[in-house]
């Protein structure tokens, strides 16, 4: 009780968001619904503040948190980097990275089904397109660091950009989360043709990522504690900002 007393989140806090992200974030004229969101709006409200959404374009929002112009990123991965600017809430979700294909690169490139070798198709020739911002683990973290990748590699923010390019033959891949792209399988068939590789490219907690200019600790730590009362909406219920 006394720790309740001493902690205050703001009164507001910011959420940036632009596309849709299915199941996470759900953006439509109406309303901003999904997955993530619904589960922020339940434990914001837990902790006494108000969640207000900000449209805004996706390559502002990392720079924004560390300047103190929003609050708040969700579905986002730790990195030691972003831990210079940003609390990580605890993990209220896994996400899986996986590898999305036109068929005709699972032609010419059968052994592509293997990760090793996709990995040594991605370094020799393959054009991949990713989210710049996006985090899909050490290994790749590694690759698209090399010069020759860089030059090959068309990163977009937006993920259905992204899926389009790798449809229409512009990209031999993309990196997207699994469940997302499952859901995108599902419910737009056009994408169905699209391969998605038999083997995780990684595998993270998921967390929410909060302003160290703008919220402090004990607010976090607020937020903890309701996203752990509430941790299953965050499973299975259906994000803002694509920070993968």
């Amino acid at each position: 009780m006394s720790f309740a007393v001493m902690a205050q989140c703001p009164s507001k806090i910011r959420l940036p968001y632009n596309s849709s992200w299915l199941p996470y974030i759900v953006v439509t004229d109406e309303q901003v619904s999904g997955t993530d969101i619904e589960l922020i709006r339940v434990v914001l409200k837990e902790v006494g503040t108000e969640l207000q959404l900000l449209s805004m374009p996706e390559s502002r929002a990392l720079n924004d948190l560390a300047t103190g112009k929003v609050d708040l990123l969700f579905g986002a991965s730790y990195t030691d980097e972003r831990a210079t600017f940003a609390w990580f809430s605890d993990s209220y979700r896994q996400e899986a990275n996986v590898v999305v294909v036109h068929p005709l690169v699972l032609q010419r490139y059968p052994e592509v089904v293997n990760k090793v070798a996709f990995f040594e198709l991605a370094q020799r020739r393959l054009v991949g397109t990713f989210n710049p911002k996006g985090f899909y683990g050490e290994e790749f973290e590694q690759l698209k660091q090399q010069q020759p990748v860089k030059r090959r590699s068309v990163p977009i923010f937006d993920a259905e950009q992204r899926m389009a390019l790798v449809l229409n033959q512009r990209a031999d891949f993309t990196l997207a989360d699994q469940i997302s792209v499952k859901q995108r399988f599902a419910e737009q068939p056009i994408y169905q043709q699209l391969v998605m590789l038999p083997f995780e490219l990684s595998r993270a907690d998921i967390h929410l990522m909060l302003s160290k200019k703008t919220i402090d600790a004990a607010c976090v730590a607020l937020i903890n504690q309701s996203l752990h009362k509430h941790q299953p909406l965050g499973i299975n219920g259906v994000r803002v900002i694509d920070h993968e």
